[in-house]
């Protein structure tokens, strides 16, 4: 009988100790993984089991067993993404989520973040990711008077080569023919990239403030057009987080209509800008022009301090 009792005790704390061995792999400091699982051991072994030698005896097999821990990762963020293979596909984008290793902090982000034309038809990350990149902007991102007022449409592969056809057959009807072939390369760029996105205010919104809040009705617009360019820099510095890179262009108003059809847009919502996004090409980042500076002192004051 106590043959039988010690076997099954003997099976449990197998069990624990692989349990053990899993939380310091997630954890390599053992001795706090040993304080967590504490109250777990003592309800499912005797009491006496665990004196002071036997945990640490315990412990020291865990370690011991669980040595292969150290050569795991500990978070995601450690794990080295490496890209796959080219495929023949036009597009790709990764579904990997351990492109989060390279991602940059907003702080780094806001210094990193340039003008990058040279794109390409491919995404660091996922279309799922973009989905919820910009659906956080539409979420969180501030409007005044809580207007929420701005509108994201998001295209991506054949969607955003449409919308750039559109601006393409538009232009070649108003640009004279000695400048067509500087402006079909500007669009050829933006064509080559994965994706593009439209931003929009809506006025029905902006009307019913202006409305309501009578004394501030000529305020509204221009406020309107503070929403929108903080979506647009919101959305630019989160994508250029993940990897990516972004050039912000502003095709409207010749697009509108052409676009509203295409994508079911409502003709009274005002086109802003056009984000383009996708994969850097090879060197796009290499010999970028450093910016021009003013002197902070002229643009940056303290008082109170």
């Amino acid at each position: 009988m106590r043959d039988r009792a010690a076997k099954s005790l003997g099976a449990v704390l197998a069990l624990l100790a692989g349990l053990i061995a899993y939380l310091l792999i997630l954890d390599p400091h053992g001795e706090d993984a040993m304080h967590r699982a504490a109250p777990l051991l003592t309800r499912l072994a005797p009491v006496s089991f665990f004196s002071q030698t036997n945990t640490i005896s315990f412990a020291s097999r865990v370690q011991k067993a669980s040595s292969s821990a150290a050569a795991v990762p500990s978070s995601p963020s450690s794990i080295q993404y490496t890209p796959p293979p080219s495929s023949s596909r036009q597009y790709s984008s990764t579904t990997s989520t351990a492109t989060m290793a390279s991602k940059l902090t907003f702080s780094e982000a806001v210094k990193h973040r340039r003008t990058i034309y040279q794109l390409t038809k491919q995404s660091t990350i996922s279309d799922d990711r973009i989905k919820e990149i910009a659906t956080q902007a539409i979420k969180d991102v501030p409007s005044s008077f809580n207007s929420q007022s701005a509108r994201l449409v998001v295209l991506v592969k054949e969607k955003h080569d449409e919308f750039w056809g559109i601006v393409e057959n538009i232009l070649k009807a108003v640009v004279p023919s000695e400048q067509w072939e500087h402006t079909a390369s500007r669009l050829k760029g933006f064509q080559n990239a994965y994706g593009t996105i439209l931003f929009y205010e809506d006025p029905e919104p902006i009307k019913a403030l202006q409305s309501k809040y009578a004394i501030y009705a000529d305020k509204f617009p221009q406020w309107s057009e503070h929403t929108t360019a903080m979506h647009q820099y919101e959305l630019w510095t989160a994508l250029e987080a993940e990897g990516l890179g972004c050039n912000l262009q502003h095709y409207n108003p010749l697009p509108d209509q052409k676009a509203a059809e295409a994508f079911n847009i409502p003709l009274d919502w005002s086109l802003k800008a056009q984000l383009v996004f996708g994969t850097p090409a090879e060197g796009a980042r290499e010999g970028l022009a450093a910016r021009s500076e003013e002197p902070i002192e002229k643009r940056l004051f303290f008082h109170g301090f």
